[in-house]
């Protein structure tokens, strides 16, 4: 029994090791596509043109089928991820304050945004 006990210990203790450092949000997370500024409807560059007449944008993701992220560095280092809807409609700006990939919307709350209906992928910037 005792060796029973013994294995079961040292089993859990290495699956437990094993999964050190990952998260259960980390295997999950759904990285929307990165794509070129020619795939973007001319709309959604016109509204970033209009919402940031002197910024351009380093990145854009397609955020499934609701929309696209922007990101881009303001004067001051400031990296921002601008988020807007298929037809060109601002949703949403995200900072990232200390420079640690994590952006945070104006309401200083971390995480992405979810809808109760779907999922939607994550603009992720790469490192």
């Amino acid at each position: 029994m005792k060796k029973i006990l013994f294995t079961l210990f040292v089993i859990t203790l290495l699956t437990s090791c094993s999964k050190e450092g990952k998260t259960e949000s980390d295997e999950l997370q759904n990285h929307c596509p990165v794509i070129t500024a020619l795939s973007v409807p001319p709309k959604v560059l016109s509204a970033f043109q209009t919402s940031y007449p002197n910024e351009t944008a380093i990145i854009w993701f397609q955020k499934d089928t609701i929309g696209y992220c922007a990101y881009f560095i303001k004067q001051g280092n400031q990296r921002k991820l601008a988020e807007f809807t298929a037809s060109g409609v601002f949703v949403s700006e995200k900072s990232d304050i200390d420079n640690d990939g994590n952006f945070e919307d104006s309401t200083a709350a971390p995480g992405s945004k979810t809808t109760t209906t779907t999922t939607v992928c994550e603009c992720i910037v790469p490192e």
